[in-house]
């Protein structure tokens, strides 16, 4: 027997993999990609200082102390910043415009965080010991929102990877203050807009040729725009109508010296609040971003992923015809989006099936593939409308059918994926099925197989033992958490009295307003927060990645589920479905052993396929 602790683990950094092969128009070979300069965007400074108070005469009153501290350092912050754009000119004259516009982009970044910083500090002065914690955590709420706003408005003036970074934020519903997730929104669905002479510019930069060399009719409008790319409608010279995605260029630019800014920022902030555990943010831009900025790596993951899919008719994946780095060429697919109930009332699709072949595909991604698309928002997900097949209306026919439904689900941007290790993959299994069958004892060590053992978590904790067939983990309890327990509701988005509920229910029951209610306020209160961001900061990063898949997933099928009438019996088909591919996994696995066992004995297969 093994002692274990549900601890946490640092980040293994990986790789993107290689180059996906085209072939200019014109040319046999792509000429090197240069970076493209934007031209530079003007921004607002803030105000300056008020004058100081001045008498009926011509003499002005002196300057209070606090007054002169604030000219100096204002003087200091102007003289340090004029004399590094002087200094950037004098090296390199032809980059000028380039390295001005970074270091106002750094800027903006570190004056947002210092703000920030100062708020809390001085806001939270006063803990709850002295104000009362209602006040208290009244104060925090009203400083969440403050620091809140004022991260939306450093997004929206840098672009770029902080809208990124903004909609990550977004998407952490459960796991983040409202405060942040609420006023993060707006970036989920509007995002700035390349023009068409910086398209036609990066075409000439990256292709050699224009727009007009490639397409005989390219719509200018973008069918939409995200944080890291548009999508435009367009026809071939050949008359084939294809979908284009074209980067925005002022990431090729920018994005390194924005990810280095907010991994000094959030260091920063570290080292000035103990409890500050946000780290895995910086942490995750820098090892996803360059991913998702590279069109060959999507390529590729189109490709595997349609592969692995190829007998689910359900499940659509655009062809690829032609990709660069930074602009792609695919099959254009009509639809609505995944959370757009009257596209599907107007369509005769039913929302109820669209959550359940959703919730099964993504499923078998996770459970039984291993490699999952980890950005399934909306604006990725769309619903296909299509004949029913005939054979479906005949009822022990459709069975036997891929697809009975008269719709598809359409997977687009896949940039961003995780392929999961076998063992992690069972241990996920394994644990969700102790999450469904509301068995502590196996949320406790399938928790602890999932993380690496860290010591840091476990300073202060009061561990509690509980006991499996083969390993006695420990469960960690600080300021009266079980950390077990509020990471089994990270990852369900359920309270603990739901996940625990052995009648039966569990987590078929329907989320509730209430429930949700309380799920928020603990997670705004001192202790569930900086308990919450330590967990996060420790996770693996397929773990936190998968959270944030679940929570994605979570939203989608409440808006397909509430606005079409959830019932029980709808929550129940969700939950059976995920046990399905838990079980599923867990059997093949022990299918898969048993039969290494088998070989190491010597003995032919076929008497084994007698037996499994």
């Amino acid at each position: 027997m093994r002692t274990a602790r549900f601890l946490s683990a640092s980040w293994p950094g990986t790789k993107a993999s290689g180059g996906f092969s085209h072939v200019r128009p014109g040319s046999s070979e792509t000429p090197a990609s240069r970076a493209f300069r934007s031209s530079p965007k003007s921004w607002a400074s803030s105000p300056p200082p008020p004058r100081p108070a001045s008498s009926s005469s011509t003499t002005s009153l002196p300057l209070s102390p606090r007054a002169t501290r604030g000219w100096l350092v204002s003087l200091a912050i102007t003289g340090l910043i004029g004399g590094t754009i002087g200094g950037f000119y004098l090296a390199d004259p032809q980059n000028f415009a380039h390295n001005r516009l970074a270091l106002v982009r750094s800027y903006r970044a570190g004056i947002t965080g210092i703000k920030m910083g100062l708020d809390y500090k001085w806001s939270l002065r006063n803990g709850p010991e002295v104000i009362g914690q209602d006040a208290y955590e009244a104060v925090k709420r009203a400083c969440h929102k403050r620091c809140a706003e004022r991260l939306l408005q450093l997004c929206k003036d840098n672009q770029g990877i902080y809208i990124k970074l903004g909609q990550h934020i977004a998407a952490m519903v459960f796991l983040l203050p409202a405060e942040y997730t609420e006023t993060m929104r707006p970036l989920q669905d509007k995002c700035p807009q390349t023009s068409e002479a910086d398209i036609e510019a990066l075409f000439r930069s990256d292709l050699g040729c224009g727009v007009k060399d490639m397409f005989s009719w390219f719509d200018p409008k973008p069918l939409g725009v995200a944080s890291l790319a548009q999508v435009h409608r367009a026809r071939l010279l050949t008359g084939q109508e294809v979908a284009v995605k074209v980067q925005h260029p002022v990431l090729d630019a920018y994005a390194p010296v924005d990810i280095a800014t907010t991994a000094s920022i959030v260091k920063l902030a570290k080292r000035l609040f103990k409890d500050f555990e946000f780290e895995w943010l910086a942490e995750e831009l820098r090892e996803s971003l360059p991913q998702e900025l590279d069109f060959e790596n999507e390529a590729r993951n189109a490709d595997k992923i349609r592969g692995l899919f190829r007998g689910n008719a359900m499940l659509k994946i655009p062809d690829v015809y032609w990709a660069a780095r930074r602009v792609l060429i695919m099959e254009y697919v009509n639809g609505g989006k995944i959370d757009d109930v009257e596209y599907m009332r107007v369509n005769n699709v039913d929302p109820k099936a669209v959550s359940r072949e959703l919730s099964e595909i993504y499923s078998e991604m996770i459970f039984i593939t291993g490699f999952v698309h980890c950005d399934p928002h909306p604006g990725n997900v769309f619903v296909r409308p299509r004949a029913r097949p005939l054979l479906s209306y005949i009822p022990f026919l459709s069975a036997f059918l891929s697809n009975p439904h008269n719709f598809q689900i359409v997977l687009l941007d896949h940039g961003l994926y995780r392929q999961l290790k076998p063992s992690f993959r069972l241990d996920y299994a394994h644990l969700w099925s102790a999450i469904l069958a509301g068995d502590e004892a196996g949320i406790v060590d399938y928790s602890y197989r999932l993380f690496t053992a860290n010591p840091d978590i476990d300073e202060g904790g009061e561990p509690k033992t509980t006991a499996t067939a083969t390993t006695t983990a420990t469960a960690i309890t600080r300021d009266g958490i079980d950390y077990h327990r509020l990471f089994a509701s990270m990852l369900t988005g359920r309270s603990w009295d739901v996940i625990s509920d052995r009648s039966g229910q569990g987590l078929a029951q329907v989320r509730t307003e209430h429930e949700m209610g309380v799920i928020q306020q603990k997670a705004a209160t001192g202790r569930f927060f900086v308990a919450i961001a330590d967990i996060l900061a420790k996770l693996p990063r397929e773990l936190l990645l998968l959270l944030k898949t679940n929570d994605l997933l979570r939203a989608v099928d409440e808006s397909l589920g509430v606005s079409s009438g959830a019932s029980r019996l709808h929550m129940l088909a969700t939950v059976a479905t995920m046990g399905w591919y838990c079980a599923k996994a867990i059997k093949d696995e022990t299918v898969q052993e048993v039969k290494r066992q088998w070989r190491v004995l010597a003995l032919p297969d076929g008497v084994l396929a007698c037996w499994v």
